[in-house]
């Protein structure tokens, strides 16, 4: 198993590839329909942790940092997106490795002051498991039509180099991630 920390704008075609081919596994257009957040305009993953097993690209978290309001106060946070696990390689802990990774980075290179993500209901517990907590405030995002309230997801913190604020009003200047 070989573990990837990369930079989107300079993936080879070989991981292109290998992402797109694990992406349409993990959400084939049957499942796409069924997400709350399909009608949503998401941002692009900046990085990404890449978990390979030989040439088989088989668990990916992306990332985001990005300066947001936190009730009225700027902040640096980094973000989560588009967590995926081939499902074949599900239960196996490939995920929490790749969030965990992507923790790290967040420690060590991407100097974020906290994390956001957003997940749905039934994920929830898997990411308490790995030090989120739930977000009960409000959290406004750009789309097409402008500024709105999101929440067809639910959100959750992870506390990086300061805690992480678990209630109250984040504004995250650009799209949801």
């Amino acid at each position: 198993m070989n573990i990837e920390f990369i930079e989107m704008g300079n993936v080879s075609e070989t991981q292109t590839v290998a992402l797109n081919r694990l992406r349409a596994v993990v959400y084939p257009p049957e499942v796409l329909a069924t997400l709350p957040g399909i009608s949503f305009s998401w941002a692009s993953a900046q990085w990404s942790v890449f978990v390979w097993d030989q040439d088989d690209l088989i668990a990916r978290v992306g990332l985001v940092v990005r300066e947001i309001v936190d009730n009225g106060v700027a902040k640096k946070i980094g973000g989560i997106g588009g967590v995926m696990t081939h499902p074949n390689r599900q239960g196996q802990g490939l995920a929490s490795l790749a969030m965990r990774e992507a923790s790290r980075h967040f420690i060590e290179d991407l100097d974020g002051s906290y994390a956001l993500l957003f997940c749905r209901l039934h994920l929830v517990e898997f990411y308490k498991r790995l030090n989120w907590k739930s977000f009960h405030g409000q959290v406004f995002v750009e789309q097409p039509q402008g500024k709105i309230e999101f929440s067809a997801n639910g959100a959750m913190v992870l506390d990086v180099k300061e805690e992480a604020p678990v209630q109250g009003v984040l504004d995250l200047n650009g799209l949801p991630w």
